[in-house]
């Protein structure tokens, strides 16, 4: 069995070398054109996190994208305001963010301390779970904090991940995207650590080799807690068959 571990991320540095003048220039000049050209930027009317059809961006907080129904952004709005009018005027056990009775924190992310109805918590934790199936383009979101590598079989291949910048002690959801014409695949969870990191390379899934595929797949980060949904790199296992 062969097993050929490729790394997907930033490269490391190498040999230091004096760079003329005209090869930096050039360099920033492909640079320029590989970022304004992108297909994420160019292909998506909002951005990399515009919304498939029938949804929205939820705005719970200033630059909150994940998507969820209208109707849950126009709650959303309604709690925002009413927020206020929730807390314990004199504060409580968790300081001045105590909840009256009846309420608890929101928490689309962990710092959203809005006081809701506990239903509504539990729709925010839905929402932010389902976000990247709401995108129209998962695979066009920026690479964030995780990295992936494949080490490749007779069969496939399986995948590891290290990172960090993570929600300390949150579930972080993997997705394949671009396999054939299917959506987001899972591929499994993992757990950051208190720090916000997973540490080492962390085994993600066994893949399967698919005899359709004609390209690599983009592999898609979900971190659950925060809603936020980056990409760690490409794998050629879906393309390895023998």
């Amino acid at each position: 069995m062969r097993d050929e571990r490729r790394v997907t991320g930033k490269a490391g540095s190498g040999a230091l070398w004096r760079v003329p003048a005209w090869l930096t220039a050039v360099v920033a000049l492909l640079t320029s054109l590989v970022v304004t050209s992108s297909p994420a930027a160019a292909g998506q009317p909002y951005g990399p996190y515009t919304c498939a059809s029938g949804y929205v961006w939820r705005e719970a907080y200033a630059g909150d994208q994940v998507c969820v129904t209208p109707a849950i952004r126009t709650q959303t709005a309604t709690e925002n305001a009413l927020g206020p009018s929730r807390r314990e005027p004199n504060g409580g056990p968790y300081g001045p963010d105590t909840c009256k009775q009846g309420y608890v924190w929101r928490e689309t992310r962990p710092s959203d301390h809005v006081c809701v109805p506990p239903a509504s918590r539990d729709q925010a934790y839905s929402d932010n779970s389902n976000a990247v199936l709401r995108l129209a383009d998962p695979g066009g979101t920026p690479h964030g904090g995780v990295t992936i590598s494949t080490s490749l079989n007779q069969t496939g291949g399986r995948l590891y991940a290290n990172g960090s910048g993570l929600t300390p002690n949150g579930t972080i959801w993997f997705y394949a995207v671009g396999i054939g014409t299917t959506g987001p695949y899972s591929l499994g969870t993992r757990t950051a650590d208190a720090s916000g990191n997973l540490p080492g390379w962390q085994y993600v899934a066994d893949v399967w080799c698919r005899s359709y595929q004609t390209g690599p797949a983009t592999i898609v980060v979900l971190d659950v807690k925060a809603g936020l949904v980056t990409t760690a790199g490409t794998t050629t296992a879906f393309l390895h068959c023998g």
